[in-house]
């Protein structure tokens, strides 16, 4: 499928060859024939070449982000990531813009325009995401990794400059529609007993449109090129969700959003919540991290119907899915088990979890 493979890509130290039949089209075509190749990152290594060509911002954001951890066994104990733990920790950064723009309007007289909107809600983002990434790499040094025998995948060298565009798009593009679709001047920032209702439903919607195109760019030849950048690699970290070819970005961050919100309209701050928190959860499902962690959101619900989708989840869908694969939903289990396309956890599983360990 998609180039016609004939065996699945496995990166590590002793990477198969994988047979591409045709001519080399583009740099992961070409790569294909090599993964390692295309997953290569000396830049982590030279300090020089951090600082040419705009790469010193991966420079330090590898600083924090080492995916280094110890490795433990896979019949070891997992801890749980706590949902409290988790929404002590997204939630003072999410309410952050709202409470500035809250004490503008009600004390200072003065409602933003949304080009302020966009901006400080912009930065909010970017601020988010640098938290995260230190988060993440704590967590991953004291926990270490699923799969903790092969080393992660850092991002390739060839994709420094792709992947820091992607990364300013992300922090941009996601607020900007919604200062579009949701955004009024006058509208006072506020949450009700109603906001974790929409954050619920709108998230099992966006990961229904992104199970159906998700499962379609891996079933069908033509629409696969368009996501195998994604999957050269088979063991990510954070950085690497953002990976991809310019029209599965496209899709991921305005096709699905946009027809998600067609669906389920909300107001802007509650679209916000939402926003910053499925991020999150992608973020959290590329991290790679040996904890039992799922989405506080939708899990509380879903865990009890066995519908939660958990990190290793994903992680598998990596290691395993090149071209047909399973698990294809990003924020719950939902779809993948009503469709069938589940795929069997290795390490977390019940009698691998220590049910009192709670980071």
């Amino acid at each position: 499928m998609g180039g016609g493979t004939s065996e699945p890509v496995v990166f590590g130290l002793e990477t198969p060859i994988l047979k591409v039949d045709g001519p080399a089209s583009d740099d992961v075509e070409a790569s294909s024939a090599c993964p390692t190749r295309f997953m290569t990152a000396t830049w982590v290594d030279d300090p020089e070449m951090t600082r040419k060509g705009g790469k010193c911002y991966w420079a330090y954001l590898h600083d924090r982000v080492r995916y280094k951890g110890p490795q433990v066994p896979r019949q070891d104990k997992l801890a749980i990531q706590s949902y409290w733990s988790q929404h002590a920790f997204v939630f003072p950064r999410v309410a952050a813009p709202m409470v500035l723009q809250y004490i503008s309007m009600r004390f200072l007289n003065y409602s933003w325009p949304w080009p302020l909107a966009f901006v400080l809600y912009s930065f909010s983002f970017l601020g988010f995401s640098d938290d995260m990434a230190n988060e993440f790499n704590r967590l991953s040094e004291e926990h270490g990794f699923l799969d903790g025998e092969k080393l992660r995948d850092n991002i390739p060298d060839g994709r420094l400059a792709s992947t820091s565009i992607s990364t300013i798009l992300i922090v941009t593009v996601r607020p900007l529609l919604g200062c579009f679709l949701a955004y009024k001047r006058q509208e006072l920032p506020h949450v009700d007993l109603w906001t974790p209702v929409h954050m619920f439903i709108y998230t099992c919607l966006i990961d229904f449109w992104y199970y159906v195109y998700h499962r379609a760019m891996h079933e069908v030849d033509f629409l696969w090129r368009f996501h195998k950048t994604h999957h050269m690699t088979k063991h990510p970290c954070t950085t690497l969700a953002i990976l991809a070819d310019p029209v599965q970005s496209f899709c991921d961050m305005i096709v699905i959003p946009l027809i998600s919100f067609k669906c389920h309209p909300m107001s802007f701050h509650v679209w916000w919540m939402t926003t910053v928190y499925l991020f999150y959860i992608e973020a959290v499902m590329h991290a790679g991290t040996r904890l039992y962690w799922t989405s506080p959101v939708t899990g509380p619900i879903l865990e009890p119907l066995g519908m939660e989708l958990v990190l290793e989840d994903h992680d598998l869908h990596h290691r395993n899915g090149w071209g047909k694969a399973s698990n294809y939903g990003k924020q719950t289990r939902i779809w993948d088990v009503l469709f069938g396309t589940t795929r069997s956890r290795l390490e977390m599983v019940p009698e691998n979890i220590d049910w009192n360990q709670r980071v």
